[in-house]
């Protein structure tokens, strides 16, 4: 009886060596697939973080931005105080009150004023000794070297 099952077990593990063994051999087959797989999936998990990525202006385009609508909302309302104080003035058969104008002309000045200032600031980092174009052309230099390693001919 112990040599029936001395048999049976050595069958048995014979049946499961020669089962790994053909296991091994299927995933030494798929093992670069899978691998390929894993590593698309990353790339297109990277390219879709990318694309989905908000870029936040600069603090300067924010102020630029705040300043313009402040100076527009500031002239709106200068507007209207100059029309009610013609209409009122008009009405009451005395002469119109001028002084709402010297803020609208001030708003209009900072308003020139500040956007002249981003647009000097924004010519300065874009033309030649910049940040953002001397970066772009370290960009492009990188690129273009690495395009030439390796390649046939």
């Amino acid at each position: 009886m112990n040599k029936l099952i001395t048999y049976f077990t050595i069958k048995k593990l014979r049946q499961e060596k020669e089962k790994t063994k053909f296991n091994k051999m299927v995933w030494d087959a798929r093992k670069p697939l899978v691998e390929t797989q894993n590593k698309i999936d990353e790339e297109k998990k990277e390219l879709k973080i990318e694309r989905i990525k908000i870029k936040f202006p600069s603090w300067s385009k924010i102020f630029a931005l705040f300043l313009f609508l402040n100076f527009t909302l500031l002239e709106i309302f200068t507007g209207w105080i100059t029309i009610k104080s013609f209409s009122l003035a008009s009405t009451m058969g005395i002469a119109p009150d001028f002084t709402p104008f010297i803020t609208l002309v001030g708003a209009v000045i900072g308003q020139t004023f500040s956007y002249w200032i981003y647009s000097s600031k924004s010519k300065a980092e874009n033309t030649q000794g910049g940040i953002v174009y001397e970066a772009t052309m370290a960009g492009i230099q990188q690129n273009t070297n690495t395009d030439n390693e390796g390649g046939v001919g």
